[in-house]
């Protein structure tokens, strides 16, 4: 049985003193958590390793493996580890809970996707392709944000 094509609607998530926990501690997580830290501290990352950047970040570090009980209180989940079958627990265990989670690199496993995002200010610029093209979705946000950058009086 074919899985019917997810549709991602892109809106914008107060998470104003919410928990939001990266599960994983390499280069993926390290990605999410440069986006998540312009708009939040409010941040736990949880992995058996951590890579190095991550473990001199500041944030709350685990240091051990997902366990279903490790989304108490949480809000927003991120799947980052490099094993399919941990992210999928993550996502089972996320969706028993009615807790928003995104896996990594597989858009049908989650609830919302994380788009390429330029941030100044208060404005954002979130670009999507719905998890379809990443590599587009962050050359569209680059060019947007040269764009912004090198004629700055215009977008004051």
């Amino acid at each position: 049985m074919k899985m019917r094509e997810k549709t991602f609607f892109p809106v914008a998530i107060d998470i104003t003193g919410k928990r939001i926990l990266i599960v994983g501690g390499g280069k993926v997580a390290l990605h999410k958590l440069a986006a998540l830290k312009l708009y939040t501290a409010n941040i736990d990352i949880l992995a058996p390793g951590i890579c190095p950047e991550i473990a001199e970040s500041g944030y709350e570090l685990m240091r051990k493996k997902f366990e279903p009980g490790d989304l108490d209180d949480v809000y927003i989940v991120y799947a980052c580890t490099n094993d399919r079958d941990v992210n999928r627990m993550i996502a089972e265990s996320a969706a028993k809970r009615h807790i928003l989670c995104n896996v990594a690199d597989d858009p049908e496993l989650s609830d919302f996707i994380s788009p390429a995002v330029y941030k100044k200010d208060n404005m954002s610029v979130s670009v999507t392709s719905g998890g379809a093209d990443v590599k587009k979705s962050i050359k569209w946000r680059n060019r947007i944000r040269e764009i912004i950058e090198n004629d700055s009086s215009e977008w004051d």
